[in-house]
């Protein structure tokens, strides 16, 4: 998949995940959710760190960033976290936008030492509220 792919990909995920259920954008978008979808159900992690780091820095409602944290990037730390914790933990010292998002990312099946990892580099817990400000700006 080229970046254009991806784009357009991340674009109808992000109207799907911000238009009402059952709704004709809803529904229009709905198989860029499902593509994310199946990367997660595939446990292709390489695809799912693609499809976060080109897809949290767009702007977006807080329920699609919701859904990217709880759901792709919670889903790529669980399935294969020993794997891109450095990354992650890089990624949220350096970026605020990235941090944030990590505030809404539960542990679900991640192993002691990703969650622990991931829990020491993260300055956001989106279950205190900080899921409903607005995201830091990038960088």
């Amino acid at each position: 998949m080229d970046d254009a792919e991806l784009d357009q990909i991340i674009d109808a995920w992000i109207a799907g995940q911000q238009a009402v259920r059952k709704s004709p954008e809803h529904e229009r978008n709905w198989w860029a959710l499902e593509r994310v979808m199946d990367w997660s159900l595939d446990r292709n992690t390489d695809q799912l760190w693609r499809f976060v780091l080109a897809a949290y820095w767009r702007e977006m409602s807080p329920i699609a960033a919701a859904v990217l944290a709880a759901g792709a990037l919670e889903d790529l730390l669980a399935f294969d976290g020993a794997k891109y914790i450095e990354r992650v933990e890089e990624l949220a010292r350096t970026d605020s936008k990235f941090n944030w998002l990590l505030g809404g990312v539960w542990r679900s099946s991640m192993t002691d030492d990703v969650w622990q990892r991931l829990q020491s580099v993260r300055q956001y817990d989106w279950r205190d509220g900080t899921q409903q400000i607005v995201g830091p700006e990038r960088g």
